[in-house]
């Protein structure tokens, strides 16, 4: 399925308590399989969110848009060998993500607002147009002035399924930092940001999604969320470590 030119994958967001975890994760093992990356499909995420002067995405999303934008760089269990910058778009219950390996300097100078690395190779063409997010992010920094906002880590578990494309993850002990520590620090202070003994489960599939995964889900109907963990982190830093948020 698309959208303007854009791959779209539906996505459904679930709050659940652990032990809703545990009876899922069951069944999940039945007939679903990990992620081959991380311990049993286990690895630790951490995203540090970037946003314009005008915070639109955290507004955009407070005022309940359906159609926004989010930037973001993303990098694996605290390692430096791999940094994704990642363009994440939302068409109501769909989603839209392009992502592309950065490198340790390309990454520093993001969070300096420099992109002009990404506009050599838009300019040169020496990525024969691969660099699809930096390409988007470029020509949006000139307008709206990206810059790090928070840092959202949590722990995450994942299961596949190659019927319907199937992702379903459980994300869990999320919290916030400030954008402005080093992201490569296992010291970096965090605080929560959410509820004690809940979770969020996502699920992520292409055109369509079988019948024993819905059926896994549909007792889950009344805990579907649309939170936003970029949001939820964006509170929890304003309220525990002071920064303000319109």
């Amino acid at each position: 399925m698309q959208y303007n030119k854009h791959r779209l994958r539906h996505e459904l967001k679930y709050i659940i308590s652990f032990r809703n975890y545990y009876e899922l994760r069951t069944r999940a093992l039945a007939f679903m399989r990990h992620d081959e990356h991380g311990n049993e499909g286990r690895y630790f995420i951490r995203s540090l969110y970037l946003d314009d002067i005008l915070l639109s995405n955290y507004n955009q999303k407070m005022d309940g848009w359906n159609r926004r934008r989010k930037y973001r760089i993303r990098i694996y269990d605290l390692s430096d060998g791999i940094i994704k910058f990642e363009v994440k778009d939302k068409y109501d219950s769909c989603i839209s993500k392009v992502s592309d390996t950065i490198s340790a300097d390309e990454y520093k100078s993001i969070i300096r607002g420099d992109y002009g690395f990404a506009g050599d190779m838009i300019f040169s063409n020496s990525d024969e147009g691969k660099c699809k997010a930096l390409r988007i992010a470029y020509v949006d920094n000139a307008t709206k002035i990206l810059s790090p906002q928070v840092v959202v880590d949590y722990d995450r578990e994942v299961f596949i399924c190659e019927e319907g494309n199937v992702r379903m993850t459980f994300d869990m002990n999320l919290r916030a930092g400030s954008a402005t520590g080093d992201i490569f620090d296992p010291e970096l202070v965090t605080v929560p940001a959410y509820e004690e003994g809940c979770m969020i489960l996502e699920v992520k599939y292409d055109d369509y999604l079988p019948d024993y995964i819905r059926s896994m889900l549909k007792p889950l109907g009344r805990w579907q969320s649309s939170q936003s963990k970029y949001a939820m982190c964006c509170i929890a830093q304003a309220n525990y470590l002071g920064k303000d948020v319109f």
